[in-house]
């Protein structure tokens, strides 16, 4: 990404949380219930849904190098969902957490697009 897309996007995304933005360095505040959730469920082996009980359509996409969910993460969950109608796994290689901002974005874009438009089978 060139450097002033990225520094346009870091001075949007601190103009959305004030307070972090006045400290020294500018950090983003974010809620951490997600992680308190993922220590108290996900990892104490008691998830908060079964994902066999999903029948929707799912795409799961990962990033070769994301180190919050690696590509581990999301193959473990693309196996449990058993009763998806369709279901793909895709993994964006040479990409991070934040591949959304990235040089392969437009591969993530694409994925995303080609499987909402993918006609689905009828329930």
């Amino acid at each position: 990404m060139p450097q002033a897309w990225f520094e346009a996007w870091t001075f949007a995304v601190l103009a959305t949380d004030p307070v972090g933005a006045a400290r020294t360095p500018p950090v983003v505040r974010t809620p951490a219930g997600s992680l308190q959730d993922a220590r108290d469920y996900w990892n104490a082996g008691k998830p908060l849904y079964d994902p066999s009980r999903i029948t929707a359509p799912t795409l799961i996409v990962t990033a070769e190098w994301d180190g919050l969910n690696p590509p581990t993460i999301g193959q473990a969950l693309f196996d449990k969902l058993t009763n998806a109608s369709v279901k793909r796994f895709v993994e964006i290689g040479q990409a991070t957490h934040l591949v959304m901002l990235e040089r392969n974005r437009r591969q993530l874009f694409r994925e995303v697009q080609l499987f909402l438009d993918e006609p689905q089978p009828e329930p």
